[in-house]
């Protein structure tokens, strides 16, 4: 019995410290563009014991899940910069050709004439391709975006292309990789989406600070009232002994 309430206490700590970590995370990122806060989630393990004592007791695994909610859209003002109003991703690529999914929406144009984001990753057409901005006068500079990704030039009304803003069936497969930007193992085709697109404005991190800090206060309580209940079972399991030692 006290092994069981030893190794139940014991995993109860560590997730409270895996759910500590992911609060700090968040509130170290509350002003990062698009940045979808982590939870620390408890999961039942099933009959994954070692012993018969324990394949009896229930017992939990933890992993860390993000909350993919939209955070909230700020106006910026600039033509760059773009805001998804739903749960539609953008899909980009690096130099090498690795794909990415990202919901910052913080555009630039390359030197070469390509529609990127300030990291410079390569933003993708509907049909997998780069969106060249070259038109008849150069590289278009007062560009317009519609709500369902098409790229123009809205001074010629030139169309350079769709965005691939896609919606995934499972963005909670998404692998985060940082600088807002998220892998997907599963590689889901994504469905193409009609609209959500909203040009001048930048979705912001969906993390509340005076939840996150309310939040580490009960981790804190909680891990305090845990390493208690520890010693208490030491406590018992050497009474135990001086009494059949008796």
């Amino acid at each position: 019995m006290g092994n069981y309430a030893e190794s139940t206490l014991v995993r109860g700590l560590n997730f409270l410290a895996e759910k500590q970590a992911s609060i700090a995370n968040n509130l170290a990122n509350v002003d990062t563009t698009s940045f979808k806060r982590r939870t620390a989630m408890a999961l039942d393990t099933g009959d994954r014991f070692q012993t018969l004592l324990d394949s009896q007791m229930s017992g939990v695994d933890y992993r860390e899940q993000a909350d993919m909610g939209r955070g909230t859209l700020r106006e910026t003002g600039n033509k760059l910069d773009v805001a998804i109003d739903g749960p539609q991703w953008l899909r980009v690529k690096n130099e090498t050709g690795a794909q990415f999914y990202t919901r910052n929406g913080q555009l630039s144009i390359s030197n070469d004439g390509l529609l990127t984001t300030r990291d410079g990753l390569q933003v993708m057409s509907s049909d997998g391709s780069p969106i060249a901005l070259n038109g008849e006068g150069g590289v278009a500079s007062d560009l317009s975006f519609s709500p369902n990704g098409t790229v123009s030039d809205q001074g010629t009304g030139q169309v350079f292309g769709t965005m691939a803003l896609v919606t995934l069936k499972d963005p909670q497969a998404l692998v985060p990789m940082g600088k807002s930007l998220y892998t997907d193992p599963k590689n889901q085709l994504g469905e193409q989406a009609v609209t959500g697109l909203q040009q001048g404005f930048l979705e912001g991190s969906n993390v509340d600070s005076l939840q996150e800090l309310v939040a580490m206060i009960t981790v804190e309580r909680s891990f305090s009232a845990t390493q208690k209940a520890l010693t208490g079972t030491h406590r018992l399991q050497e009474n135990l002994i001086s009494n059949m030692l008796r």
